[in-house]
């Protein structure tokens, strides 16, 4: 896969005239004119070099501290105090003219922009193309944009959707669109990329059939259509053989438990099976290069620590006392999830012996170790590490979320279930965390949820899973949700609180301000698609 975008990266400068930049206005993040030359499309390797982009740059800045500043910070998983955009989401105070808003509102319309471009110069040139080579790419480009939408619905309702039979160069005053418009053309995108793609990406890391089905019980799943969904995660689920799908699983080495969940967040294990879509970084201290790596570690390793062998490491994200307190004893997945002192991760430092958070003396309390994989000499061997730049993958689909997807859609609005198949998929996901002998005879959302976020932590997807939830049981949960810190960890320390009063306005976030001057139509009320 790495070939691919290195190609990708080379060829830029000669094949695209508009591409994905860090703007302010979600019409800066569209690319104007054409996104090849026209005798470019030739070659199966030539669409592929063009859709690897898809995996990464237009994603940066929605990875780079807005996924999880809504997804963590905002629901309530972590703190978040690297500046004033960040503390808004803490807060949940988020205003019209939040950088990370404005910069996250146009990387996912760079998504579609990009796909949109990549979509007519295939159409355009399909027949120089093999059959596979075209259905791969146009089924790679209506993920991603389905994916775009489905953030973009769930975060701001009614958004402008925009196809790629529109030249939004030629007339960007384009109105919002009812909210069940665009759930429609994002289970259209969905339903032809899994009919397009083949079972298998074509290269490790690449989208398949599988992983548009999955995406599919998500979106079935947060409208309420749980026969679909259950019927769409299952397809993956019964044929996880043929998709390559799988959990990692650990291995008992001298009497203890070693690897599975922990070795999903080492750069060594990239497009794992597991990993059903990720995106996909390269990390590279090249001039010119800032945006093709994961820039993750920067802001969760813990100051001060020579973690990632930079200036960076500044620990801007920290579990919050509400997830620390929703931990299970002995559950695997904690000390890979974060840090409490005294905790050895010989995969750091390791020139030194390894790394031992510090203990409680040092008032650092607990610390993000997700994404943090260390320096260049930890990495060395697979890629290595530069400032603000790993090669770690950012999980957006991991296999897990399919079978709890499974559970959730089998329990539906109901107030618990025994049903087998959703209590055996869920105990799958428990059993690998070391805790299949916790009892469990029946499922309710309370327990879903509360392993959707011991499971996925840090990794932008709580506030999704909260979304769920009947409206007056988020306000709740949300209301009571300790998202202070722990100052220290001599026992549990001295608590710096935050809690809020969480109201329905804020379960949407405001359109930036910027493409409300730009757009007059983003005010006005939503029109249908369709």
């Amino acid at each position: 896969m790495k070939k691919y975008f290195k190609a990708f990266a080379c060829l830029l400068a000669v094949i695209v005239t508009g591409i994905y930049s860090c703007k302010d206005s979600f019409y800066d993040g569209i690319p104007r004119g054409q996104y090849t030359v026209d005798n470019y499309f030739k070659s199966p390797e030539q669409v592929q070099a063009v859709t690897a982009a898809l995996y990464g740059a237009p994603w940066f800045d929605f990875n780079c501290t807005y996924s999880m500043s809504i997804g963590d910070v905002y629901s309530g998983n972590s703190t978040g105090d690297a500046n004033a955009a960040m503390i808004q989401f803490q807060n949940m105070n988020v205003t019209q003219a939040n950088e990370y808003l404005q910069k996250g509102w146009a990387s996912l319309y760079s998504v579609v922009g990009q796909a949109n471009q990549i979509i007519k110069n295939v159409n355009a040139n399909q027949s120089s193309m093999n059959e596979l080579t075209v259905n791969t790419a146009i089924g790679e480009s209506r993920f991603m944009r389905a994916a775009a939408y489905f953030y973009l619905v769930r975060l701001y309702g009614p958004v402008p959707v925009i196809p790629d039979t529109v030249d939004i160069t030629k007339n960007y005053l384009t109105p919002r669109h009812i909210v069940s418009d665009v759930y429609r053309f994002i289970i259209e995108d969905l339903k032809a990329a899994e009919t397009l793609l083949p079972n298998r990406g074509a290269t490790p890391g690449r989208v398949s059939a599988g992983a548009a089905k999955a995406l599919l019980a998500k979106v079935y799943l947060t409208q309420k259509d749980y026969n679909n969904a259950a019927a769409k995660a299952w397809e993956v689920i019964a044929n996880e053989g043929t998709y390559g799908y799988g959990l990692l699983e650990p291995t008992l080495v001298n009497g203890k438990l070693s690897g599975g969940y922990a070795d999903l967040f080492f750069t060594r294990n990239n497009n794992n099976k597991e990993s059903v879509w990720a995106l996909q970084w390269v990390a590279s201290n090249a001039e010119g290069a800032y945006g093709t790596g994961n820039v993750t570690q920067a802001y969760v390793a813990p100051y001060g620590q020579e973690l990632t062998g930079g200036t960076d490491g500044w620990g801007s994200f920290k579990p919050s006392i509400d997830l620390m307190r929703d931990s299970i004893a002995g559950d695997l997945r904690r000390q890979p999830t974060y840090m409490r002192p005294d905790d050895f991760y010989p995969e750091l430092l390791q020139e030194r012996g390894g790394y031992t958070y510090p203990g409680c003396k040092s008032r650092t309390g607990s610390n993000v170790k997700k994404y943090v994989v260390g320096n260049y000499n930890d990495n060395a061997s697979t890629g290595g590490v530069y400032s603000m730049s790993t090669g770690i993958n950012t999980y957006m689909i991991r296999y897990p979320d399919v079978l709890l997807t499974y559970a959730e859609a089998i329990l539906g609005d109901n107030v618990s279930t025994t049903d087998p198949q959703a209590l055996a998929q869920f105990k799958r996901v428990r059993a690998r965390a070391g805790l299949e002998s916790v009892p469990l005879s029946s499922l309710t959302i309370d327990d879903i949820l509360r392993e959707r976020r011991l499971e996925f932590a840090f990794e932008g997807q709580y506030w999704f899973d909260i979304l769920r939830l009947p409206q007056a049981k988020a306000l709740a949960k949300l209301s009571n949700t300790e998202r202070g810190l722990y100052e220290s960890w001599c026992g549990e320390g001295s608590i710096v609180s935050n809690k809020i009063n969480v109201t329905a306005s804020m379960l949407l976030f405001p359109i930036p301000q910027s493409d409300l001057d730009n757009n007059p139509k983003l005010a006005q009320p939503p029109v249908p698609l369709y």
